[in-house]
C-alpha cells in the first residue's frame, strides 16, 4: 500500500513500495535547512537553522488526508481554479447566444438582456464560490461542489 505526506503547501507525494517515507521527509529537511556560516578562520558564525520535519511535512492517511489544515487551502485553490476555466467555457457559449440573441434568433427565444444578465452571473462566480468553498471542510465536498450557474 502507498503511503501519503502532506506537504506545508497542501501538494501531496505519494511513496510507493520502492520508496522510504523516513528518507523523503530526511530530504525535504535537508533541502529547507539553512547552512552554516563559518568565519575567515573556519570557526562557526552562524550555526545551521534545520527546522523540524514535521514544519514541512507530515505522513497522514488518506482519510486524513481529506480534512488536514496544509491540504484544504490547495484543495480549494485548485477546485476554483477549475470552476474558473468552466466558467470561461460558458461565457465563450454565451458570446455566441447573444449574437443570436441580437439576430432574433436564439433557440430559446431569449434576448440580449437575459443572455447578457447570464453572462453577469458567470462573472461574478469567482467570489461566490471562492466564498461557498471556503465553508467546506474536506476534500470530497470540496471536489464535488459545483455552483448552480455551472449545472
Amino acid at each position: 500500500m502507498n503511503e501519503i505526506i502532506v506537504n506545508k503547501d497542501g501538494s501531496v507525494t505519494v511513496v510507493g513500495p520502492q520508496g522510504s517515507v523516513n528518507e523523503i521527509l530526511a530530504n525535504v529537511v535537508k533541502k529547507n535547512t539553512t547552512p552554516e556560516v563559518l568565519n575567515d578562520d573556519g570557526s562557526v558564525k552562524t550555526d545551521a537553522v534545520v527546522p523540524a520535519a514535521d514544519t514541512l511535512a507530515v505522513e497522514v492517511t488518506e482519510t486524513q488526508l481529506k480534512t488536514h489544515a496544509w491540504r484544504l487551502p490547495k484543495a480549494r485553490t485548485e477546485r476554483l481554479e477549475d470552476i474558473r476555466g468552466d466558467r470561461n467555457v460558458k461565457l465563450t457559449e454565451l458570446d455566441i447566444e447573444y449574437q443570436l440573441a441580437d439576430e432574433g434568433v436564439h433557440p430559446d427565444s431569449l434576448n440580449k438582456s437575459q443572455v447578457a444578465a447570464k453572462k453577469v452571473a458567470l462573472r461574478d462566480l469567482p467570489p461566490k464560490a471562492a466564498t461557498a468553498l471556503a465553508a467546506l471542510n474536506n476534500t470530497d465536498d470540496i471536489d464535488a461542489y459545483t455552483p448552480d450557474e455551472l449545472k
